[in-house]
């Protein structure tokens, strides 16, 4: 596995609007519903041990992750360095995105889904 800058740029370019920013919302909203399908990504959400700010950086990156491999780049993954550095160059907003999935995984730490935690 290695890494490469511009293949986590293309992915994240996706989620440029004409104004040069990324669509905050729409990017969060695309992190939890890939996030929250993916088996081991969801259990992360049953470890109330882990901040959920922790968990919110490890899907943005997982996300990216997936979604490398289906662009083709199969044996590539993303940093967060890479993808803090992108957010710089837009319009900054990385913590708005965190702060909304950390939200979407405090509310599903509240509902009863019959996890044994």
């Amino acid at each position: 596995m290695r890494t490469n800058q511009n293949y986590t740029f293309e992915i994240l370019g996706g989620f440029v609007m004409s104004n040069n920013n990324i669509n905050i919302e729409y990017l969060a909203d695309q992190i939890d519903i890939v996030c929250w399908n993916e088996d081991e990504l969801y259990n992360l959400v049953t470890e109330k041990r882990r901040r959920a700010e922790s968990i919110a950086k490890n899907y943005i990156c997982s996300f990216i992750n997936i979604e490398l491999g289906f662009a083709g780049y199969k044996n590539y993954y993303c940093t967060y360095a890479q993808v803090k550095k992108y957010f710089k160059d837009h319009g900054d907003g990385l913590q708005k995105v965190i702060d909304i999935l950390v939200n979407y995984i405090n509310e599903y730490r509240k509902i009863d889904l019959g996890w044994k935690v």
